[in-house]
């Protein structure tokens, strides 16, 4: 910002043109905040002088209370508060209360209105288990798993979940990216198709394990461990995957035989290598239910009127795909059915838990995988469960939810179910149709459970090119490339993180993908962290407000100054970025001040008329140098050792140059630090400032004393007293300080 110094600088051009008086008059105008200004015209420099009268009292920095009386105090609130939650807790924690902490499903329970909602909450549980009887046999073909896993999967963990779970919308069951995750994960220790009973029994034993990673998560209240994953990253590692779930179905629609991958390349060679095995056949009717899929669920969100489609659409079609294969006999014809269905519930499976690994792979290989399909599965569950937590105005505990999906998972583990976790569509289902409690949740998994005792022998002549179709057609919503068209938009960054996150995932594999995204995501917090945003500050015309100059380009900087505003915490990690930017800005302010003193000097050579003295020029010099440095502490939250020390370090070396450091608004934990420490006496109480405004006059009237106070570059003042202050209009910075009233308070 260049200052140049300019004795006949006019005022902005909001200021009114006063010349009724030849000895200066005083006009009043007001600001937008209320404020009055006084507006003085000074005949002997035709130039407007305007003095702020918005605050002019000093605001001492309170200092901070011995650490003894401070302890006692706090130990007294301390017993209040203990004795207010004793008195809390016995007048109101019955035996219900307590039980509702370990079942949430008695807090609801308590105030259910069943004449009001009961028949909302069955018509929502019937749908949702229309929806998810054909969706669960998919997920089950997709997890490399037999398609009754899948209904397993759909029973007992749901009714876990509605006792245990602190959401009253949310629909659990197996998911697409859980399925898959899976399917990659144990793909590489067993082969399913050689080994069918060794993978189940791994399938079970990750479903206890993610269970009790859960509760103990839970236990522990790590509930907000999913701020670590962003937005980006959620994004980017739900479209990768998509892709992966849709392209690993090809094989369905068109009627292939061929390896699995988690890489897409590896999928798309491998498509390549068996594509003479292509039956039209298959293909035509996979192709048509995909379309017939996509029109009902467009259908069902595009009209409020036939909103049921969309949820009927996966019964629908299965229904519509074994009637035909009945009728005409497909199965016969050469159309792959999914064949013999077990019918019955599920057997207990507790005692598949002993021998982790199955004596094929050790324990410590499976954490990995139990700690991706935990993260995710939370990710996703928590995601939709907060959403209508806040719409339906009732509170809803991460800590509690992961305690939830882990008694869902445990209890699936105990009957043969693989891991589960909530679902996006059918929760969105759930609560479209009218949930309002966990019995929705109930009444799902007992349509569930009436399919596997009743009517299993009817799925036996499904095609499997439905089950690839219901896959397909689910999935193709999570892929949002929208969403990286946004974020290229608005943050290259974030951007950056999302791309990443994507093609990891479609190209180094779920897992990978999803570890090198978080790892990136990590990292561009600690960068941006350790590079925090220092932006100088000016003051805004007519104000006392200071702001960063870029935004606000016509907020005035002064000569000899250098203000600033550290908006972060100061740490090890930012401590050299704040030191090189603050130099940065002291050469910059300097650079500046040499340019304006160079203009100021060409125009006193072309100006015979009045030339400037040597004198002027001296004081001129003067303000080519910066002699304090400003600093607005009010973001700053935090300081440690290694930040006290940085500001030792530049005091210091300031001192020996000449400079003071100044500090604006440090809150309260930050001045024990500085007071501990003892910088607070090396810096001077004197230079610490409860605002940026009361700096800021201190300095100029310790420069106005040291200039001598009457140099055209100097904050000077007259017989009658105040510091004459004028806003320039093309260098955006503090000009010409014309004669006036002298009162150091108007700045």
């Amino acid at each position: 910002m260049s200052s140049s110094i300019l004795p006949n600088a006019s005022l902005e051009a909001s200021a009114p043109t006063d010349t009724s008086s030849s000895n200066g008059t005083d006009s009043e105008t007001r600001t937008d905040d209320g404020a009055t200004n006084k507006i003085r015209r000074v005949d002997s420099s035709s130039a407007f002088v305007l003095q702020d009268t918005l605050k002019e009292t000093f605001h001492p920095v309170p200092l901070p209370v011995p650490s003894g009386p401070v302890q006692k105090q706090l130990e007294r609130v301390g017993a209040r508060m203990s004795r207010g939650i004793q008195k809390k807790i016995q007048r109101k924690n019955t035996c219900f209360d307590w039980g509702a902490m370990l079942l949430p499903m008695l807090s609801w329970l308590r105030t259910y209105d069943f004449r009001n909602t009961l028949f909302g909450d069955i018509v929502a549980g019937l749908t949702v288990g229309i929806m998810v009887i054909p969706q669960s046999m998919s997920y089950a073909k997709l997890a490399s798993l037999p398609v009754e896993y899948g209904l397993y999967s759909a029973f007992m963990p749901v009714f876990a979940y509605a006792f245990f779970g602190s959401s009253r919308q949310l629909a659990v069951g197996p998911v697409a990216l859980v399925s898959l995750m899976l399917s990659t994960s144990l793909s590489h220790f067993v082969d399913p198709s050689e080994n069918e009973a060794a993978y189940v029994t791994l399938a079970i034993q990750i479903s206890m394990m993610v269970g009790f990673t859960y509760i103990i998560l839970g236990a522990l209240r790590l509930g907000f461990i999913t701020i670590f994953l962003s937005h980006a990253v959620i994004s980017g590692f739900t479209s990768g995957a998509a892709i992966i779930i849709g392209m690993s179905q090809i094989k369905y629609i068109l009627g292939v035989s061929m390896k699995g991958s988690k890489q897409l390349h590896y999928l798309i060679g491998n498509i390549i290598e068996v594509i003479d095995q292509f039956d039209w056949k298959v293909f035509l009717m996979g192709s048509f239910f995909i379309f017939l899929l996509l029109i009902m669920k467009h259908v069902g969100k595009t009209y409020a009127k036939f909103s049921f489609l969309r949820a009927l659409g996966p019964l629908a079609v299965t229904a519509l795909a074994i009637i035909v294969t009945v009728v005409f006999d497909l199965d016969e014809k050469g159309i792959p059915v999914i064949g013999d269905i077990p019918s019955g519930l599920p057997e207990i499976s507790i005692n598949k838990w002993s021998g982790i690994g199955a004596g094929l792979v050790s324990f410590v290989d499976l954490i990995p995988t139990v700690l991706s399909i935990s993260i995710v599965g939370f990710m996703e569950s928590i995601a939709i469960a907060k959403q209508l937590a806040v719409k339906h105005q009732y509170e809803l505990d991460s800590s509690q939810e992961l305690l939830g999906l882990g008694m869902a998972n445990l209890a699936g583990a105990m009957f043969s179910s693989y891991p589960v976790t909530g679902s996006f569509s059918r929760t969105a289902v759930n609560n479209e149709t009218g949930a309002k409690s966990g019995i929705s949740a109930l009444v799902t998994a007992s349509l569930v459970g009436m399919v596997l005792l009743f009517l299993t022998p009817l799925f036996e002549r499904m095609p499997t090119s439905v089950l690839g179709a219901i896959v397909i057609s689910g999935v193709l919503g999570l892929v949002d490339l929208q969403e990286g068209k946004f974020l290229y938009k608005v943050h290259k960054l974030d951007f950056l993180v999302w791309l990443v996150s994507f093609s990891g995932t479609m190209f180094a594999g779920v897992e990978s993908g999803l570890v090198i995204a978080v790892l990136l995501s990590l990292l561009l917090v600690l960068y941006e962290s350790a590079y925090p945003h220092l932006p100088m500050i000016g003051r805004l015309p007519g104000t006392n407000v200071y702001r960063n100059i870029k935004q606000y380009p016509n907020a005035t900087t002064y000569d000899g100054l250098v203000m600033c505003r550290i908006d972060a915490p100061i740490y090890f990690a930012n401590t050299q970025n704040i030191r090189e930017k603050l130099n940065k800005y002291e050469l910059v302010a300097e650079r500046d001040a040499m340019e304006a003193m160079k203009d100021k000097s060409d125009e006193g050579e072309d100006n015979k008329d009045s030339p400037i003295s040597f004198d002027m020029l001296n004081s001129l010099t003067y303000f080519t140098k910066v002699h304090f440095i400003v600093i607005d502490m009010s973001p700053v939250s935090h300081i440690d050792t290694s930040g006290v020390h940085l500001l030792e370090e530049m005091h210091r070396d300031y001192q020996k140059r000449g400079l003071q450091m100044c500090l604006c608004n440090p809150n309260h934990y930050v001045m024990e630090k500085l007071f501990s420490s003892g910088l607070a006496d090396k810096i001077g109480t004197n230079y610490i400032y409860c605002n940026t405004h009361d700096a800021v006059k201190d300095c100029l009237k310790e420069i106005e004393n040291k200039s001598g106070g009457n140099s055209p570059g100097s904050v000077t003042k007259d017989e009658e007293g105040p510091i004459g202050l004028e806003l320039g209009s093309e260098s955006n910075t503090l000009k010409q300080r014309t004669p006036g009233n002298a009162n150091d308070d108007h700045v």
